[in-house]
């Protein structure tokens, strides 16, 4: 670990958000081009959704196993690996797209290769952050990285689209792999510390006591941890009642045109930016626990105007304004778990508290789909979604979360 006196962000931090950066480019060309390609191809939606799918289905198969690989490996080694797979599968993809609708069960093999990389890639880097940055200055990284990520959820399907447009379809996945390429090289020249594989995790090679270890830490040596997970669980399933069937709520109940629910969007995208920006002041203000439970119950309640707006300004707005506490959260989120986990265990608990909150992703859709075909009530959908989301934070403010820095036994970094 780098010295937790606070020196300022280092070049080392900006070559890791570069490859971060430019890493996260070539994942939303091929987020983007991919599905156009197969619906261009195919004129079938079930097989554009299916696509989807195997895009997302990796997450479920390869998080815990990337964690501990995170743990067990050098994290840096890992990244660049990680980045030249990617781009080695993107190249095959590109040569494959030129075959046409006779390539389409290989692109749907090379699909879900490229999308296992991600699970793996996460946590290593979610690890190798604290190496390049001195503790205090772990929320500004975090801003940042978080910031850029919302500057590319707005640029991103707009550079791909472009791309597509401008040159083609195997052209623009030629620079998926290329951006790969580019952010393993500069990985190469990022000078971090391997101090996490400590001689204790080095002789544990059983690959269940390793997953074991980290949910019994997770579970009850690190309460803070544990009550963390749980509230971004029950805060996942509210936002994505709403976000699974959000174009479905514009356009039948609001009567929003395709171009004004891209400003909703978009106004969702610059509050996300907003609020990652803001974020480390309001930690040093609040600390990080209590600035989860603060963006908490207060997106909570503002997320019930959706209920009461019709317009496309007041709906953008209120969009902005919760997506801009959603930031927040994120960024003390990061900061938090970075800060009190020991180093040997950090990627494993990254991957096991993703994979926990991401689990009630695909039930919120389900349940929210449900209550609108039973009922033709998404105005009571929101209200759902806005309720649990603040009484998740309320429930989270009675306990050490909402201490402004919560201490946790046994959880100084190594």
């Amino acid at each position: 670990m780098i010295s937790p006196e606070s020196g300022g962000l280092t070049g080392r931090y900006y070559l890791l958000l570069t490859a971060y950066v430019v890493s996260n480019a070539g994942t939303w060309i091929y987020r983007l081009t991919l599905p156009l390609l197969v619906l261009h191809l195919t004129g079938s939606a079930l097989q554009t959704a299916a696509l989807y799918a195997l895009e997302y289905g990796p997450f479920l198969l390869l998080s815990l196993p990337g964690g501990v690989w995170a743990d067990r490996f050098d994290r840096k080694r890992l990244l660049i690996a990680g980045d030249a797979a990617a781009a080695v599968i993107a190249l095959a993809l590109a040569v494959t797209v030129s075959l046409g609708a006779a390539a389409l069960p290989a692109i749907y093999v090379l699909a879900f290769t490229l999308a296992c990389v991600e699970p793996v890639y996460h946590p290593a880097f979610q690890g190798l952050l604290p190496d390049t940055v001195a503790a205090p200055d772990l929320d500004r990284a975090n801003a940042l990285m978080q910031s850029s990520d919302n500057i590319l959820s707005l640029a991103g399907p707009v550079l791909a689209g472009g791309l597509v447009a401008l040159v083609g379809y195997q052209p623009a996945i030629y620079v998926d792999a290329a951006s790969f390429a580019a952010s393993a090289v500069v990985i190469v020249f990022l000078r971090v510390s391997a101090k996490h594989r400590t001689a204790e995790t080095a002789a544990k090679p059983s690959f269940r006591g390793d997953l074991a270890e980290a949910f019994r830490y997770i579970g009850r040596e690190n309460k803070t941890l544990l009550i963390g997970s749980l509230l971004f669980t029950g805060t996942n399933f509210g936002i994505w009642l709403i976000q699974a069937n959000l174009v479905y709520y514009l356009t039948s109940y609001a009567g929003l045109s395709a171009t004004l629910i891209g400003v909703v969007f978009a106004a969702q995208g610059v509050g996300a930016l907003g609020g990652a920006l803001v974020a480390p002041k309001v930690i040093r203000r609040l600390g990080n626990g209590r600035t989860i439970v603060f963006s908490t119950m207060s997106a909570g309640l503002l997320t019930a105007l959706l209920a009461v707006f019709r317009d496309v300004v007041g709906i953008s707005a209120v969009s902005a304004v919760v997506f801009a506490l959603g930031s927040m959260n994120v960024v003390s989120w990061f900061t938090l778990r970075q800060r009190i986990v020991p180093q040997a265990l950090l990627g494993r608990v990254v991957a096991a508290t993703r994979m926990l909150a991401f689990s009630s992703i695909p039930l919120a859709a389900i349940v929210a789909g449900g209550i609108e075909d039973a009922l033709h009530n998404m105005y009571l959908v929101i209200v759902i979604a806005a309720a649990l989301r603040f009484l998740v934070g309320l429930a989270a403010s009675r306990t050490a979360m909402a201490a402004k820095q919560p201490s946790v036994q046994g959880a100084a970094a190594t």
